[in-house]
This record gives C-alpha cells, structure tokens and sequence, in this order.
C-alpha cells in the first residue's frame, strides 16, 4: 500500500487521458502533478513497457500499481497509473515530452502513447507576511489568520478623496485612478507567469471573484502601459466592470524580464452585517474556455474602522461659532483649553455649521489602516443629519480623511442615532481576555424592554462587524437626550490600568452638599447670576438638599447610573480603583427623561492631560467653587489639569455641554489591528 506521503502528492495531481499511436499536448503549472490510467491503453499483448523522458532530470515519471486499499493483488482489479511532474518552466508550446513504449513477449514495441507538454510558472501574489511587500508565492496566502504571528493580505477601503477636482466624494464611489496619491491607498498584487510568451490556443487565464465580492473590492491592472488609458485606469473587476455580472478579466500573456503583471485592488466596503471582511481573488487557467485546470487563490482581509479613546494622544479639537457671538465665552475658554494642549483647533464658522452647534452628535473621527502605510482618518458620519450635514463630507473629506456612513432611510432617526451616545473605553482585560484597543461603548433602550430607542440598526451592525472594539451596550434611554456621554468619560491617569472612568454622582452631589451644610455654609447660594427658563437659577445648599422632588429624581438617575457602572465594571474589567464619581444632580425635562439640573461635569472635552470641564457655578466657599474645587482635588492628583469651561447658555440650557459641542482627532493606536488575537 502506498506511504502516506505519496497518497498526498498523488491526491494534488490532475487527471490526463492518453492513447496509443497518438501525440497528446497538454499544459502542466509547476507544482501540479498529471497522472494517467496506462492500463486502460495497454495493448492486449503487452508484457511490459518502457518510459523514455526527454529533458533528463527535469521531468520525473513515477508509475504505480494500485489496487482497492486493503485487498492486496488479489482483491480486485490492479491499475497501473504513472504520475508526471516537471521542474523547469517551457520556452516554447509542446517542448516537454514523455513517451510509454508498449513491448510483447518478443520485445517489439507494439505500441506508444505520447504526453507533449507546455510547463508554466504560475502565481497569484499579495503581502501575506504584511511587511508591505509582494511576496513570491507565500505558502499562506490562501488563508488569513489573526496575531502577531498570523499571516493574510489587506485592503483599505479607498474612501478618501485624492481628485483635485473636489468632487467631494470617496474613492470607492468611482471605477477610476485619480492620480498616483489614489495608488497609495491600494493594496499590490501580482500575477507572475514564466513559460512561452503565449498560452496554448485553447487556454485563458482568468483572474475573478466570486458575484458578491465584486460588489466589496476594484482591481486595477497598472502593468500594460500602453493600455493604462484605457484599461488600466478603470476596474477589470468591481462594481462597474462591463456588465453587472462581470467578474472576470482574460489576462494578456506580456513576455516580461520578470514575467510579472501588477494589480491595484482596493476596497469599497467595510465589513458589515453580510460581510465578515475576507475576500478571495482568484486566478484559473482554463483549458478550452471553461475547464479549470489549474487554480491559485489569494485572501483579503478589509481593514476594520477604528475609534481611538481619550487616552490616545490629540492632533486637533473642532468646534462650531454661532450667528451674533452667542457662544462667545464658551469660544474662548474652549481655545485655552486647546491652546494649553498645544495642538490645532478648528472653529466651524455659522455658514458651514448653519445653526448647529452639537459637534460631538454629527461624527466620531477614527481611522483604517494598511501594513507599511501611513493611518488614514476616517470620519464616520451619523444618521442625525441637521445642520452640520454636509460639513463632513464637504471639510473632511480630502486626500487621505476617508469618510464613511451608515444610513437606514427605512427607520425612523431618533437621539440616540447621534454620536454622543458612540463611546469607546481604553484598552482593557476582562476574564482573561485582552482588549488592545479597547471596546465600544453605545446606549440603548434597557436590555429587557420591548419599546424604547435605541440606535440605527444599521449603524450597530456596521461596528459590531468591525470586531476589534467588540461593543458593549449602555442603558442611556432614561436619559432625555439618552447619550452615554451625560454620565460617563474616560481620563489617562498614570498607574493602574493607565486611565479612569469618570461616573456622573447624584450621591456624591447630596454627600458634598450635605458636609457644605454641616461646615455651615447652607445659605451659600449655588448657580448665582444664573437664569433657567427666564427665571433666576439661584438656589442656597440647604433648598437643594430640602427639594424632596429633585433629591428623588436624582437618587433615581443614580440606580440608572449604577446599572450603567456594574455592567461597564463587567464588561471593561473595572473594579472600584479604577472609578471616580464627580458630583452631579439630575431632574427629569418634562417627562421625556432625565437631564442635567446644572452643568454636567462628566461632559468634558479631553486632550490628554488637559480637561475643558463645564463650569459648574456651585456655591463660592473661600473665593471658590466648591464644586471645582472638589472636582479639581479628584482629578488633579492624577496629573490632570482642570480648565472649567463657562457653557451655561449657549450648552447646558439647551441640554448639551462641551463635550456635545466639540470632537477630538486623535492618534492611531501604536498597536497594530491585526495583530489582535481571537
């Protein structure tokens, strides 16, 4: 019985059918390995045979007598089956020839089959090793696995904007080249060929995919340069190739020095609900049109779209100017605090925000990112759409700031579809398991509630189908707006896990107003000079702590909040170190929810050590707010340096504070995706 070895090789050889007194061709690809039944074209008197090979040493013929496994000679009908292989490439068609001589008993040849073959070198290539190289024929690149030590190509998805003519929209919505800048942005591939400078009359090769993938990649052929005009600068493969349904482009036989052709695949779609983010590019040598008789296959895998947490270092804060300087204070303490960070700032004049001020709701800024190339923000716009609508498209969208959307025009959009509710934590280890790039945080309806908001089914497809940040679902629907950014942030800290989780405190508020009171301070106003709803705001510590109606509503935020900081401590692997609580009171807006009875704290802007925190206005205690200064003694022992941002008219009244009103891009994490094990 044949060695298992064998058994391998013999399984990876392609069938080949011989006849006596005829000179049969046939193309072989280094590697493969043709076998042949010679016993079905021995002549009847034949006592035994004799193979002659031309090209000694470069052709090998290995002949086997095989019956059924397990029966011996004399279980059952013995085949004789030879099995070829070549070493070298062909320099021309039909230039590789073995002959089976059929000898009697009387040692005549009685008869000769001829195998004439045409032997190629033939490879699909990408950088599977992820060194941003084009690696020759790597022994992995049909697959694609996770980890520092894992292997399998990648694309990014070209949704930039490299046309000089500004046409405003990303890459992928075209079938085109726009310029060197565009390349950049593609992944290479290579077809290598060695052999004849033409494919026997009968054969093609064929690069294609399968119908749904050509809806998810382009392929661009860079190599003919005197077709680059007309073909090179358009898809062979995607979405607008010829007709809906081609997939497949005849590749030209170029006699090269390197016998090499060179692709540009490029992405058009981020993985999503029906797409898991792999991709198989074939490549086929077809034998009369349509048989298969060799094939290579690539993987792909599209880069995920990554939110980067406030522990990644600043490149840039934006923020909108209102009509007639409303906003004025809140401009000019944000910019100290910006100024103090030391990087850009960006203010979104009134003609480009168009009245809305709400920053943070509009896009959550990340980025994508290839192997050997520079990160590419990305800006992921939110289904809200009021007056800051076009500003991503139209200002961020440029060469090399990818934007991307998710959009269900089927569903109704509500408050949470904004992306002050679209958070994501530091990296984390829970149970073992490590988050290297944190995981997303989103609010929601209460998990076991039929009814109520929650965010665009769309939108919580597309990230959890990212899966490098796995989300984690807040409970924010008891709140008016219901964004997780009203009770919780995140804040670098030295030691420990290298950051904390700031939680809005009822409790903690009542504990600092209730020893303000014992200190004797209970006719202390808070909130002075201030107005609510046309009305002074001004209120003492001791009417505070006698308003049975606010305390309730309070307390019952704070359940809401400690539901919220139980799953957060299980998911994100917190324990009690790793949290602090800023005073906060809550009252309910007219029974649509809970929202911040004054300025909310947790809702800062933060740029690394600098914190733009919204000035509260507590009760001045010593030529100080108490509130400030109880913050200030939670949050400046980790290296933190408090700036309290005045928002109270132009934010807080409108049920919004800084963080609302502003964004933050940040740097891409050192850590690279794909290095994530699963």
């Amino acid at each position: 019985m044949a060695g298992r070895g064998f058994m391998q090789w013999a399984a990876n050889c392609r069938t080949v059918r011989l006849d006596v007194g005829v000179a049969t061709s046939e193309i072989i690809v280094l590697g493969q390995t043709l076998c042949t039944d010679l016993s079905s074209i021995t002549p009847e008197s034949t006592v035994t045979f004799h193979t002659v090979v031309g090209h000694e040493g470069d052709i090998t013929v290995s002949v086997k007598n095989e019956s059924p496994e397990g029966m011996g000679k004399d279980g059952g009908v013995t085949k004789m089956v030879a099995y070829i292989s070549v070493a070298t490439h062909s320099s021309k068609i039909d230039d590789k020839e073995v002959n089976f001589l059929f000898v009697d008993k009387s040692g005549d040849t009685i008869g000769v089959a001829t195998l004439r073959m045409t032997a190629f070198y033939m490879s699909l290539d990408v950088d599977c090793d992820r060194d941003g190289v084009v690696e020759k024929n790597n022994p992995n690149k049909g697959s694609w696995q996770w980890g520092p030590d894992g292997h399998g190509a990648i694309l990014l998805v070209n949704n930039d904007c490299d046309d000089y003519l500004l046409e405003m929209d990303p890459e992928h919505k075209n079938s085109k080249i726009d310029g060197p800048f565009d390349l950049e942005d593609m992944s290479r591939m290579a077809v290598r060929v060695r052999g004849p400078e033409t494919l026997p009359e009968d054969c093609r090769l064929r690069m294609w995919v399968r119908p749904d993938d050509k809806e998810r990649l382009g392929i661009f052929n860079l190599s003919d340069i005197e077709m680059l005009d007309e073909l090179g600068n358009k898809h062979i493969i995607g979405p607008k190739a010829g007709y809906l349904a081609q997939v497949s482009y005849d590749l030209m036989m170029v006699r090269r020095d390197e016998g090499e052709t060179l692709f540009a695949v490029e992405g058009l779609k981020y993985p999503d609900k029906d797409f898991n983010g792999t991709l198989r590019i074939h490549l086929s040598l077809l034998k009369n049109v349509t048989v298969p008789v060799f094939e290579d296959t690539v993987i792909f895998r599209m880069a995920p779209w990554i939110m980067t947490p406030n522990t990644l270092e600043p490149i840039e804060a934006f923020t909108c100017q209102m009509k007639k300087s409303e906003n004025l204070d809140f401009i000019n303490d944000f910019k100290k605090v910006v100024e103090a960070a030391g990087i850009k700032v960006n203010i979104v004049p009134p003609y480009e925000n168009r009245g809305d001020r709400w920053m943070q709701d509009e896009i959550e800024l990340g980025y994508s990112e290839l192997p050997g190339k520079k990160p590419m923000p990305v800006v992921l716009d939110s289904p809200r759409d009021r007056g800051l609508q076009k500003f991503p498209k139209g200002k961020l969208l440029g060469p090399d700031f990818g934007y991307v959307t998710r959009y269900d025009q089927n569903e109704f959009v509500n408050s949470l579809d904004s992306f002050g509710n679209l958070e994501v934590s530091p990296p984390v280890k829970v149970d073992g398991r490590t988050y290297p790039m944190g995981r997303i945080l989103l609010g929601s309806a209460f998990p076991t509630t039929k009814y109520g908001r929650r965010m665009m089914r769309v939108v919580r497809d597309f990230l959890y189908a990212q899966q490098v940040q796995p989300p984690v679902e807040l409970f924010s629907d008891w709140l008016g707006v219901g964004h997780i950014d009203e009770f919780m942030t995140f804040v670098p800290a030295a030691g420990g896990k290298g950051f904390r989780l700031l939680l809005a405190s009822p409790s903690a508020c009542y504990n600092l107003l209730r020893k303000l009171k014992n200190d004797g301070h209970g006719d202390v106003l808070c909130f002075e000079g201030k107005t609510r709803s046309g009305e002074s705001a001004e209120r003492s510590i001791s009417d505070l702590l006698d308003d049975s109606n606010l305390k309730a509503e309070s307390l019952q935020c704070q359940n809401d909040i400690d539901w919220n900081r139980d799953v957060m401590k299980r998911e994100l692997g917190l324990d009690e170190g790793d949290i602090i609580d800023l005073p906060q009171l809550f009252q309910l807006e007219d029974g649509k929810g809970a929202g911040a009875y004054f300025p909310d704290m947790v809702n800062m802007i933060v740029l690394g050590k600098q914190l733009g925190i919204p000035k509260p206005f507590g009760p001045m205690i010593d030529g100080a707010c108490a509130f400030e200064t109880n913050v200030r003694s939670l949050l400046e022992p980790l290296g933190l340096t408090c700036h309290f941002v005045n928002d109270w008219d132009s934010y807080h009244l409108l049920l919004g504070e800084v963080h609302c009103g502003s964004n933050t891009r940040r740097k891409p994490f050192d850590f690279k995706w794909w290095n994530m094990k699963f």
